[in-house]
């Protein structure tokens, strides 16, 4: 009885240790991932490309500049399609949750 509680303490133990060393390996993989996704778009000036968008309206890779009325109307657009997202996720969850169930018949 005792080596059946020593060898099923020592399964939970490795258990324990294996879930770990697959967390840290997806940890690991997923910080290296996103490392190297930084290092990649700060080779192609990312950052400024994208800060030359939002101040000036200038699109990266060209000469053209968006107007002040474009730039506000691109993000009029923008900004309702992510309160739309939202409201929906809310809308669906909620629903999701004040479903009726469905009625168990008597035996």
């Amino acid at each position: 009885m005792l080596a059946l509680r020593i060898t099923g303490v020592l399964y939970s133990l490795e258990l324990t240790l294996t879930t770990r060393r697959n967390y840290m390996k997806k940890s690991i993989t997923i910080i290296l991932t996103v490392l190297s996704l930084i290092l990649i778009l700060d080779s192609f000036n990312f950052v400024h490309a994208l800060m030359m968008f939002y101040f000036a309206g200038l699109i990266p890779g060209t000469n053209i500049t968006l107007s002040g009325a474009q730039m506000l109307e691109l993000f009029a657009v923008a900004a309702g399609f992510t309160v739309a997202r939202v409201a929906l996720y809310f809308i669906r969850q909620s629903a999701q949750y004040f479903q009726p169930t469905a009625a168990v018949p008597a035996k």
